[in-house]
């Protein structure tokens, strides 16, 4: 078989000096995750909707530190607390790490997500099912 591809014997050496560059820290190469972040300065509350939010809740349940700590969630939840479908997917989201590498909430922000998600289960959503336990809307 005399028609194969022609090739030219060489060494090693020879093609790590012809070829071979020591790979520099490229930005190129680095994923740039700001663009994929929400930005820096803290949000504040947004108090004309947070206020009756907050006062609908039972006192055992309305959230101190996720409000001082996390504004823009906080801002999100009330704003999300009358589409209960959407409110019930959010609230899964904070609790449940789907990507494997958050760091998690503090402890005291942490509890009370997880009252929030409990009230919202047994006195939100209950409403949201007919008689045989299906999804309405």
């Amino acid at each position: 078989m005399k028609d194969g591809i022609p090739f030219e014997k060489t060494s090693v050496e020879e093609v790590q000096n012809s070829t071979w560059q020591e790979p520099s820290p490229s930005k190129s190469l680095e994923k740039n995750w700001g663009t994929h972040r929400f930005p820096l300065k803290q949000e504040k509350p947004d108090i004309k909707l947070l206020t009756p939010w907050v006062q609908q809740l039972p006192p055992e349940v309305r959230p101190r530190q996720l409000v001082i700590q996390y504004a823009r969630i906080a801002n999100k939840l009330a704003s999300l607390w009358p589409h209960p479908i959407a409110c019930e997917k959010y609230l899964n989201q904070l609790m449940i790490d789907e990507r494997g590498d958050r760091q998690g909430f503090p402890a005291e922000v942490a509890l009370e997500l997880a009252a929030l998600q409990a009230y919202f289960a047994t006195n939100v959503m209950v409403h949201h099912y007919d008689v045989w336990g299906d999804r309405i809307g």
